[in-house]
């Protein structure tokens, strides 16, 4: 009988090898030593005898017995052979008493390299068995500078609390995250009850989606847990009926296909055509029919975080949406709901606005994306858009503006007229963009100053002015808050200069929502989403739109002098136009050069995604700090820059009474 197994067990070896040799990948098991050298190795740790996953064993620790077996661990050597006899003498105890001894292996970056045992993995293998015995020694990769390195420090630090293998991550913060929506943090081992909650909890997930299409993707079952539980966070996996758990999986399909770490959001920097034209012109009704017109409308509710007696971003938002409904003639109309922060205000909307019978919610704040992005996955026919830039949510698209050209142009004008070759900067909730927008304000100042510094301050709320801060410095021009004022000088907004203690506003930086809002309706109307859809390769779009289209402004002091306003016109228009970029050419850093002259401008991903400061910026970015903690759906909280875990502070009213036209979300 075990004979007969060997058999099968060969012929799955030499399909596995055919297959491997033919698409040109090395078809034997790999050996550690192969691989890597002691020098790569800066200590060993004896773990002990545990149960790993077997789909975690890859490979051979030496060479002697790597070319017994194909890639898959199945054996590849005749009937004939004496290995043959001792693979199904091992075959006969497993199914008859089960193998007793563990093997010995070598654990390097979460994967394990068998040093005595190998015919008892490729047995357990064939076996589908979903783990193995192992006395396992870990192997400490020296320190190099590599995503997958500090991945597998977060592992060790989870490892130091929850000693399991199984659970696996492609993006930095997932364990920490898993921690929390366990209700634990990775500061203390936890008890092992907790531990083996997890384990099944895990084992179970892993078994629906891996049953149900889940190996597919470019993801760990790990990663998609983690991004399940963010959007079903109030429930035990384990008392969730699977039937339940799969339902919500074919939901979640677009938004897990994304969660591999090498699929990017797409940025759309321009309207297309469709959302340019009007709906009602004579190419549009040719190329795609409307179904709205004023007898049947396009209905679309808009959601502010905050109440609009007390927030300016949330009246100017509203602001948009009274203009939108203006300007196409009663083909749109619109309905607004304030003071949806919480979850049940949020739930609550969204059931009305569906009530009416909507085709598209709008949330204007980025610390809404979490719970739009749940409602998305529940609501399937409703179009969800989200006030936020580069967050990754196919069902979700998002919409934000280029403020580093205006912050750019503001840079150049207070280096025009600083004497003292030094700007105080105030920067805020450090969100997707925001370092863009600092790194563009040093750069537009420095091409006018090469001297000048600039001296970056993070906001804390409360806290006193920016130029109380520096005043000891002798620092009198600065860029301010462009959304919420300090409590003790609502004037101190945008750019400012201190002249015998009195702030003079000199430019501010505006939206104009409702130019947005309607290429975004244009757009709907038009047929641009449909166009821009692929359900068989779901993508995030998010909508990047700037000067050249409109929506983004520099509303200048009447106090400017003219040659300072013609450098912001010239400035202005050489944005609008496409022949001036401040990340095009040689971009340099703390730290170096971060690309070298004549280089074309930075893609829109890595200006979104910035994570180093111009050269000269004076101050560092906050510890641990990335930009998705802020508005990540895995988050649903507010970040505070400068401590991480602190609780997020309302606003009192009148700080954001004082608040100004322009600037960035509060």
């Amino acid at each position: 009988m075990s004979e007969e197994e060997y058999k099968k067990a060969l012929k799955r070896g030499e399909r596995d090898f055919r297959r491997d040799t033919s698409a040109g990948i090395y078809p034997y098991l790999p050996a550690l030593d192969s691989v890597i050298d002691q020098s790569d190795i800066k200590g060993e740790v004896h773990i002990g005898t545990m149960e790993i996953p077997l789909e975690m064993v890859i490979g051979t620790r030496t060479e002697g017995r790597q070319r017994a077996f194909s890639r898959t661990f199945m054996p590849i050597l005749g009937t004939e052979t004496e290995f043959a006899s001792k693979w199904s003498n091992l075959y006969d105890i497993q199914t008859t008493e089960g193998l007793r001894d563990p093997i010995k292996c070598f654990e390097y970056m979460h994967r394990f390299y068998v040093q005595e045992g190998n015919k008892r993995v490729s047995v357990m293998s064939y076996l589908d068995a979903g783990t193995i015995a192992a006395d396992v020694t870990r192997l400490l990769p020296k320190e190099w500078d590599a995503p997958e390195r500090k991945l597998y420090d977060e592992f060790l630090e989870f490892w130091h609390a929850v000693p399991i293998y199984d659970i696996e991550f492609t993006r930095k913060g997932s364990y920490e995250r898993l921690a929390e929506l366990m209700g634990r943090d990775l500061k203390a081992p936890w008890p092992e009850e907790a531990v083996d909650q997890l384990t099944s909890a895990y084992q179970y997930f892993r078994t629906l989606y891996l049953r149900n299409g889940g190996g597919h993707f470019d993801t760990t079952c790990g990663d998609a847990m983690l991004a399940y539980l963010s959007y079903f966070p109030n429930e035990d996996l384990l008392d969730t009926p699977g039937s339940i758990i799969v339902e919500r999986l074919n939901r979640l399909w677009s938004e897990l296909a994304l969660e591999d770490p090498d699929k990017e959001v797409v940025l759309m920097d321009e309207p297309t055509k469709a959302e340019s034209e009007p709906a009602h012109g004579v190419l549009s009704r040719l190329a795609y029919h409307t179904p709205y017109s004023s007898a049947h409308p396009l209905k679309l509710a808009f959601l502010y975080e905050k109440p609009l007696a007390t927030s300016r971003w949330s009246r100017n938002h509203d602001a948009g949406r009274k203009e939108v409904e203006g300007h196409f003639h009663g083909m749109v109309e619109t309905v607004a709901y304030e003071d949806c922060a919480s979850d049940e205000h949020f739930a609550t909307a969204v059931a009305a606005a569906i009530e009416q019978g909507v085709d598209v919610i709008l949330t204007c704040s980025p610390m809404l994306m979490a719970n739009t992005a749940k409602a998305a996955i529940k609501h399937p026919e409703i179009r969800f858009l989200n006030c936020s830039c580069n967050l990754p949510h196919s069902r979700v698209r998002s919409y934000y503006g280029r403020m580093y050209e205006a912050k750019f142009v503001t840079g150049a004008l207070a280096a025009s007229l600083s004497d003292s070759h030094r700007i105080g900067y105030q920067a805020n909730i450090p969100m997707y963009g925001s370092i863009a927008e600092i790194n563009a304000f040093a750069i537009g100042a420095a091409m006018v100053d090469p001297k000048v510094k600039i001296r970056m301050a993070w906001s804390k709320r409360g806290e006193e002015s920016l130029y109380h801060r520096m005043a000891d410095e002798g620092v009198t021009m600065m860029s301010g808050s462009d959304v919420t004022a300090p409590y003790d000088d609502p004037c101190a907004l945008g750019l400012y200069q201190l002249v015998g203690g009195i702030v003079h506003n000199l430019a501010l930086p505006v939206w104009d929502w409702g130019r947005y809002y309607n290429l975004i309706v244009q757009g709907l109307l038009n047929g641009a989403w449909r166009e821009d859809s692929d359900k068989e390769h779901p993508h995030a779009v998010n909508y990047w739109y700037g000067m050249s289209s409109g929506v983004i402004g520099l509303k200048l002091s009447n106090d400017l002098p003219y040659y300072s306003r013609k450098l912001a016109d010239q400035l202005i228009d050489g944005i609008t136009y496409g022949v001036l970029d401040p990340f095009a050419g040689e971009l340099r850093s703390q730290t170096g050069v971060v690309q070298p002259a004549g280089s074309p401008r930075l893609k829109e991903q890595l200006v979104v995604s910035m994570d180093w400061l111009n050269d000269n910026i004076e101050g560092d970015l906050p510890e641990n700090w990335h930009p998705v903690d802020v508005t990540s759906v895995a988050t649903g909280e507010r970040a505070h820059p400068l401590d991480p875990t602190a609780p997020p502070v309302p606003p009192k009213p009148e700080e954001d009474e004082a608040a100004s036209k322009g600037g960035s979300s509060e």
